[in-house]
């Protein structure tokens, strides 16, 4: 449904984007993982039309985004960060209003009407946008990417702000939506998020540096480094310090250490742990920067 090859994008001489390819298939939840300044929002823009590649190929449905970027908008839905909807309009008024931009006039009272039941938006259906609390607008924000049914939903960041209940239940009805055939692809930064998608690409200064279920990413760190938990009150900066520590944090009672593989650190015990996804974005990110300054130097 989605198909990414070596798409780059430049602003002048930045690159934003540099090489990326990937696929999502249908009825897929596929996350884009990375920092923000990563390229994640460029690659939507690109996808949704927005925006054109400097180079390589993208389609969406079938359709190439540099030739039929209004026939890309069509067959896609898409909600962001800032949760768009328009907040002098009520809920319905929302939902009818993007209906309209997509369907014939006859089929938007139902698509509306299954959109608020689906969404449990029911209640607030004649509350104006603004009045609703930052989970309920982002749940609308979403509802409107779908009210149309498109075949593809791409989301970018869209539960940044909101609290653990709220984050969970829109992932259950991204999920939802999924079940029902329609192709997601979602940015996000939040590592627990993340593990909710199907596959995953990790996305580090405009290039995938790793793609794969979370559990072949783990494993895929794993092969790389080690993750430990020690149990010392020795100051975060002489733990980072020492040889073969990539990096280290505070946890419980004590800090969680990524570490080069076979490093064993002198009077201190190391219980190893089961890398998560926070643990593979530091691994590669590290070292994929180290193999890019040993590039950089050999150049040289």
């Amino acid at each position: 449904m989605v198909s990414v090859k070596a798409v780059s994008r430049r602003f002048g001489e930045q690159l934003a984007l540099d090489s990326v390819s990937l696929e999502v298939g249908q009825g897929e939840v596929f996350g884009l993982l990375g920092p923000n300044g990563s390229g994640k929002t460029t690659l939507i823009r690109i996808l949704s039309g927005v925006l054109l590649p400097s180079s390589g190929e993208a389609t969406v449905a079938g359709l190439d985004v540099g030739r039929r970027p209004e026939a890309v908008k069509a067959v896609i839905g898409y909600a962001t960060q800032e949760a768009s909807v328009y907040r002098d309009l009520t809920v319905k008024e929302n939902l009818e209003f993007r209906a309209k931009l997509y369907l014939e006039s006859k089929g938007v009272p139902y698509a509306v009407e299954q959109t608020l039941q689906r969404f449990g938006l029911q209640p607030y259906a004649h509350n104006l946008a603004g009045s609703l609390s930052g989970g309920w607008r982002q749940r609308l924000a979403i509802a409107q990417a779908v009210v149309h049914k498109p075949k593809i939903l791409f989301l970018d960041e869209p539960t940044t702000g909101l609290d653990p209940l709220s984050r969970r239940i829109l992932w259950d009805l991204i999920h939802e939506e999924a079940k029902d055939g329609t192709s997601v692809l979602v940015t996000t930064h939040y590592m627990d998020e993340a593990e909710r998608c199907g596959r995953l690409a990790l996305l580090y200064e405009g290039k995938i540096i790793a793609q794969g279920t979370p559990h072949e990413l783990e494993h895929l760190a794993q092969e790389q480094a080690s993750v430990a938990f020690s149990q010392t009150t020795l100051p975060l900066d002489t733990l980072r310090a020492m040889p073969g520590v990539l990096d280290g944090w505070p946890s419980g009672g004590g800090v969680r250490l990524i570490l080069e593989k076979g490093t064993q650190l002198k009077d201190l015990p190391l219980q190893p742990v089961y890398p998560n996804l926070e643990d593979v974005f530091i691994v590669l990110t590290k070292n994929n920067a180290a193999s890019s300054a040993l590039e950089s130097k050999e150049q040289v």
